[in-house]
């Protein structure tokens, strides 16, 4: 017949254990940051504004990762249309960012709409975006043609229609074109509370100088 100190300890292990598996089964959000809101809520830029600054430039960083956990950032020229993000590489195999999205197809692309200096306020007057999805090579011939003539249209907007196709009828065979299938966008900015649509990406916000700064002399 057992102990009372026995049943007491044989009880205590059971618990323990059943604390440890649920532990074990349940998603541990310290590996997994994805889809965390932001902290700083006041510098958020809702989606058409984070929209805007993504449409806004002509070039931003491509995030990817292998399997085994390696990262890999590259710059791209990308263009939007609709929910789905297009760029191009080059056609040849064994590139790292064309290997890393073909093993692990969750991407992250960045984009910095504006970055001016503010050295009287310790402080940076900026506006960027993140999108995060899966990136996909794009293999269907109509769906080929249309991103790549939006990626010419996006870059080289001047050019002729007829320079454009002769450009596509030479280098498209070359290249890859790949798809991005957006999952999410977030937007930010110092200067988000007074965001105007069509104006603040293009000029410094003048926020004002931080509390603590006001009275002093530069």
């Amino acid at each position: 017949m057992s102990t009372r100190r026995e049943v007491l300890i044989a009880g205590g292990l059971s618990a323990l254990s059943a604390v440890a598996s649920a532990a074990e089964s349940a998603p541990d959000e310290k590996k997994c940051t994805a889809h965390r809101p932001l902290r700083r809520k006041a510098r958020e830029l809702p989606l058409d504004q984070a929209k805007e600054v993504i449409d806004f430039m002509e070039h931003a960083v491509l995030s990817t990762c292998d399997l085994d956990g390696h990262p890999y950032g590259v710059p791209i020229t990308p263009v939007r249309v609709g929910n789905k993000i297009y760029f191009h590489g080059t056609g040849m195999p064994g590139g790292r960012k064309t290997d890393n999205m073909l093993m692990n197809p969750n991407v992250s692309i960045s984009y910095v709409g504006k970055a001016t200096t503010l050295p009287e306020w310790y402080s940076v007057d900026y506006a960027s975006a993140i999108v995060t999805g899966k990136a996909y090579p794009v293999t269907d011939p109509k769906e080929f043609a249309d991103a790549f003539a939006a990626i010419l249209k996006r870059h080289a907007p001047k050019n002729s229609a007829v320079r454009n196709e002769v450009q596509m009828k030479v280098r498209g065979p070359m290249a890859q074109v790949w798809r991005v299938d957006i999952e999410e966008i977030t937007g930010k900015a110092r200067g988000a509370s007074k965001w105007v649509t069509g104006k603040s990406i293009h000029e410094v916000q003048d926020m004002g100088p931080s509390k603590w700064l006001k009275d002093v002399p530069l």
